[in-house]
């Protein structure tokens, strides 16, 4: 019985690989996974035809002739598996709907203040609903929603089911199920920083450290296909690494932390508002904002230069700020190579492609992965 057990399990683990495979790779034939995946062609051509068969992937077209038949090109079946994505911030909901595909197929945010109360979680639910009811998710098309996937700014401990720490939102020790108990859908959660690194890593096989610079700075440590957590789910806080002993005074309490020089209140009048009014300005090369920018690079550069000497793989910019930097790496990376002799070469800095709902997007993402984990031959057709 284990023998059986155990080849069920294989073939169930090489037929998530084949979907994991063809997700990343977007388009392909059953020849290139099998070279990419070391499957006999056998083994590929019946994992294809199960996940044919049960709808999730497709032949998308034909590659060019080379002599013999045309290979048939293979890519994920839009529309059929979607996620949602919820962030919650202080003030905001974002929400995005996206499918297998990682298409984004929909996008609604609200002014919506957080409160540790029963009538927001309840609130919650019903904006949830809504937005499940615009895009006629389980109602003319019950099968294509897999779940939501929610994105919140604090430290998770995802055993416990709980949100240990919320400076952001001002919370200690909420159960997250406060958060999904009024919402009748499959249910996962992440750090906002961690799903942000989800939606802007897309080579799977590449360690990268992400760098989110938003109103505050966070980040996520992806090594060998991973979030690494850290043994108490505080890894990559890298926006309270110290940068200027006795600096300025960090809303952690602390004085001199990556936060208080770069997060990107500093570069917004009065810490409030959109970012549109600064970048307009330095671009029209308005003096003070100009100085602003070269001391907030300045203290980048140094915390750039430090994460690349302790990891040693590419780093990600991203957020609001990530997102408004092409134009302006020259700049950046100039600073950079005063800290960093070892690496002249700066290709290893990517900006973050998403300017707005990054977290939202890889919430939705986080979902779709969780739910292909756990993928088992069944038809939706």
């Amino acid at each position: 019985m284990k023998t059986i057990g155990g080849g069920v399990e294989i073939k169930r683990l090489n037929r998530i690989r084949t979907m994991q495979y063809i997700l990343d790779a977007k388009m392909v034939s059953r020849q290139d996974i099998a070279a990419a995946l070391g499957f006999s062609m056998p083994t590929v051509l019946q994992n294809v035809a199960d996940l044919i068969e049960c709808g999730l992937i497709c032949e998308a077209g034909e590659y060019g002739s080379t002599g013999g038949r045309k290979a048939k090109a293979l890519s994920i079946r839009g529309g059929v598996r979607c996620a949602i994505g919820v962030e919650v911030t202080a003030h905001h909901l974002h929400m995005v709907l996206s499918d297998l595909n990682q298409k984004v197929l929909d996008i609604a945010s609200y002014r919506f203040p957080y409160q540790n109360t029963q009538e927001y979680y309840v609130k919650l639910g019903e904006l949830v609903q809504e937005f499940v009811k615009k895009n006629k998710l389980g109602i003319e098309n019950s099968y294509t929603l897999i779940g939501v996937g929610f994105s919140l700014p604090g430290i998770l401990d995802q055993d416990q089911g709980m949100l240990l720490q919320s400076h952001a939102l001002g919370v200690f020790n909420i159960n997250l199920g406060q958060f999904s108990y009024n919402i009748p859908y499959n249910t996962c959660f992440d750090n906002d920083a961690n799903n942000a690194a989800y939606a802007e890593i897309t080579d799977k096989q590449q360690n990268t450290i992400y760098l989110s610079l938003n109103d505050t700075v966070g980040g996520a440590t992806y090594i060998n296909g991973r979030i690494y957590q850290g043994d108490h789910y505080k890894s990559a806080e890298f926006g309270h690494m110290v940068i200027v002993p006795n600096g300025e005074k960090c809303y952690c309490g602390k004085r001199g932390c990556l936060d208080a020089y770069c997060s990107a209140r500093v570069l917004k009048k009065n810490g409030e508002g959109t970012l549109e009014p600064f970048f307009d300005g330095l671009n029209k090369g308005v003096s003070e904002n100009e100085r602003i920018w070269d001391v907030y690079l300045e203290h980048l550069a140094l915390a750039v230069s430090n994460l690349r000497m302790a990891y040693d793989c590419d780093i990600i910019l991203g957020g609001n700020i990530g997102g408004n930097m092409e134009g302006h790496m020259y700049i950046f990376e100039e600073k950079l190579r005063k800290y960093n002799n070892f690496d002249y070469d700066t290709s290893y800095i990517h900006l973050g492609k998403y300017k707005r709902e990054c977290s939202a997007i890889g919430a939705a993402r986080l979902m779709q992965d969780r739910y292909i984990e756990k993928i088992e031959t069944f038809s939706v057709n």
